[in-house]
């Protein structure tokens, strides 16, 4: 938000620049440094690049009592539903990423119960390498566990979050 104060009511237009600072790390040319080039203007725009400009005209700009401004209130309880939205998305991808890996648990198991039942037809030395893959398919399927445990954790964690920003939201409706 831009706010302008003292603007003389003969204002015809106004215009904005909106620029992006470069992350990147520039590098000097020493031809550049040495060169007696005016650079002054152009080592800004270099510096930051130009997103776009806001232009805002009299003739197109209205202003209405009441409408566009707000109060600390109104404020937060804006910012708490971007919250609240934020942390209900955060829910579901947890939600997601549970039957995902729930799914791969059930696929694991499945392989390794053929694997067992494979296994009383194999000789020593082919059920020393079942074995072993067996072993693999247990720690794959604990590991399994042990996420879906922790994303669950995580989901409970954001539901009282989440329980809480209503709260939040209740007590600022009220105010």
């Amino acid at each position: 938000m831009v706010r302008i104060s003292d603007l003389s009511p003969n204002w015809e237009a106004l215009a904005f620049d909106l620029y992006q600072e470069n992350e990147e790390k520039e590098t000097v040319n020493v031809d550049d440094v040495t060169s007696d080039s005016e650079t002054d203007s152009t080592e800004e725009i270099d510096a930051h690049a130009l997103i776009t400009t806001l232009y805002s005209d009299q003739r197109k700009t209205k202003s209405e009592e009441g409408k566009g401004t707000k109060n600390k209130q109104e404020y937060a309880l804006l910012v708490n539903e971007l919250e609240k939205q934020f942390v209900k998305k955060k829910i579901k991808n947890y939600e997601k990423a549970i039957t995902v890996e729930a799914k791969h648990k059930r696929q694991t198991q499945q392989e390794m119960n053929e694997l067992q039942r494979d296994m009383k037809y194999q000789v020593d030395e082919e059920k020393a390498d079942t074995e072993s893959k067996i072993a693999m398919k247990k720690d794959a399927i604990q590991s399994s566990d042990e996420s879906i445990q922790l994303y669950e954790d995580e989901q409970k964690s954001l539901q009282e979050k989440l329980q809480k920003l209503n709260e939040k939201q209740q007590d600022l409706a009220m105010k």
